[in-house]
């Protein structure tokens, strides 16, 4: 349903609100010694543009959202909202506007240009938020010269490097509180686990990680099962191929492993565990076992920094290496079908999914591999709404940060996504990108295309 109304304070005290908002929640950060300041926020009108708010499923049409100081200061029918001289105004007529996409599994680089290869990805992808699952002390960094504007990057929040990492041996009850109080000093937002545990390391985990108040995401204790996940209320799983190891792959033969799907999927629900489907990165598994020269033929590829697309080469692929035969090409294919109708068990019984895409890893580019995730959650079940629903206010909301972010809202940060047309209608058409606003810096779609063209010759 589609509203071209919404009720709205007057544009002035909406402003002196927001204002204020800013200056408590926000205040801009003066530069460190060596660090280079990026432009200010601008001030921003879009004008007569068709909001997809995200708080529920509508569009409010012909509205103008005018942003100052990197805050959404003001929403309304663009007749009663009144554009300020030295605004840069942005024609919105036709477009769709909606809050900046999140990719909520990726994995920062050792290499700092790469990282920021990366960052212009994500951006010009309308990806404004990200969750780094393999942290260090240099991605800390990253993270505060972005917070301060002194770098022009997506919001991170990352994990600490790994507790428990396969195939090494599980944690002991004394390491897992070691690595947990020493994660939570050095500032990390979540603890990640990836590999196998002693049932009391496990229980371990989750008594000191409450106490640190610190959340917990990642692989599944394969060797424990999926049901002590749950028991334990892991937080969220970051691949949903975790299922196919930790539950389908320890069903007694001959079980119709698809007939458990609704048992698995309402136990899931029950616990409250959030899902990462990972869908794109694990057909990607698929497709360059089965044939890796169409896969990196794509043209996206060609902006991925060579020190990440060297690992992608048939040579050196792991995927192609460990895989390159029928059988397993096979196995593949019907896995991924069976993750398909698990993530549509998961939003029949009302799991909250994440959208993440495990990038950089080979064939997953970054900020394009976003746009995929969503066309892949579509194609298993999903709606459009509630595809975008995990890449935005469903993100903020496990992150923590949903009064700031996640909505187009009056008081929240300006990180927006203009469209030439209507997600709603289409998944596919989030890859219409008219221009991308990130903490109140308008990125138009020359600009999207000179960064691009940068990447690629580079």
């Amino acid at each position: 349903m589609r509203a071209t109304r919404c009720s709205l304070l007057p544009a002035a005290i909406l402003f002196l609100i927001t204002l204020v908002q800013t200056l408590l929640v926000s205040p801009r950060l003066p530069a460190r010694q060596g660090e280079k300041q990026v432009p200010p926020p601008q001030t921003v009108a879009f004008v007569g543009v068709n909001v997809v708010p995200m708080d529920r499923e509508r569009i409010l049409e012909a509205q103008t959202v005018f942003v100052k100081e990197g805050r959404i200061a003001a929403i309304g029918p663009t007749e009663k909202i009144a554009v300020p001289k030295d605004a840069l105004r942005v024609d919105g007529r036709g477009k769709f506007l909606l809050p900046g996409l999140a990719d909520l599994h990726v994995h920062l680089q050792e290499v700092e240009s790469d990282n920021h290869a990366m960052f212009d990805l994500f951006l010009v992808n309308g990806v404004t938020t990200i969750l780094n699952l393999y942290g260090t002390p240099a991605h800390l960094k990253l993270r505060e010269s972005i917070r301060r504007g002194n770098l022009m990057g997506p919001m991170i929040y990352t994990s600490g490097p790994f507790i428990s990492n396969a195939p090494g041996p599980s944690p002991t009850v004394e390491e897992v509180e070691r690595a947990v109080v020493e994660q939570q000093r050095a500032g990390y937002d979540f603890i990640k686990i990836h590999g196998d545990f002693s049932r009391e390391s496990y229980r371990k985990l989750f008594e000191v990680a409450r106490r640190e108040k610190l959340r917990i995401i990642g692989h599944a204790p394969r060797n424990l099962g999926i049901e002590v996940l749950l028991e334990e209320r892991q937080h969220a799983v970051a691949h949903g191929e975790e299922y196919l190891y930790a539950y389908f792959n320890r069903l007694a033969q001959g079980v119709d492993k698809a007939s458990k799907v609704p048992v698995i999927a309402e136990a899931t629900a029950k616990a409250g565990v959030w899902v990462i489907p990972n869908l794109t990165a694990y057909k990607g598994i698929w497709l360059q076992a089965k044939d890796i020269g169409p896969v990196l033929k794509r043209p996206e590829v060609q902006y991925v920094p060579a020190n990440i697309t060297a690992d992608w080469q048939p040579e050196r692929n792991t995927y192609v290496r460990r895989f390159n035969n029928q059988l397993s090409v096979q196995r593949f294919e019907q896995n991924y079908r069976l993750l398909e109708k698990l993530v549509k068990g998961f939003r029949n019984a009302g799991v909250r999914m994440l959208a993440g895409t495990d990038t950089p890893i080979p064939s997953v580019v970054p900020g394009f591999s976003l746009h995929d995730e969503l066309a892949d959650l579509v194609d298993a079940g999903l709606t459009p709404y509630e595809a975008l629903l995990t890449a935005t206010a469903e993100a903020a909301e496990f992150l923590g940060v949903l009064e700031q972010s996640g909505t187009v809202a009056v008081g929240k940060r300006a990180d927006l996504l203009l469209l030439s047309d209507d997600p709603l209608k289409d998944i596919r058409n989030t890859t219409k990108c008219a221009g991308v606003m990130v903490g109140g810096r308008w990125l138009p779609e020359m600009e999207i295309r000179r960064m691009l063209d940068k990447l690629a010759v580079r």
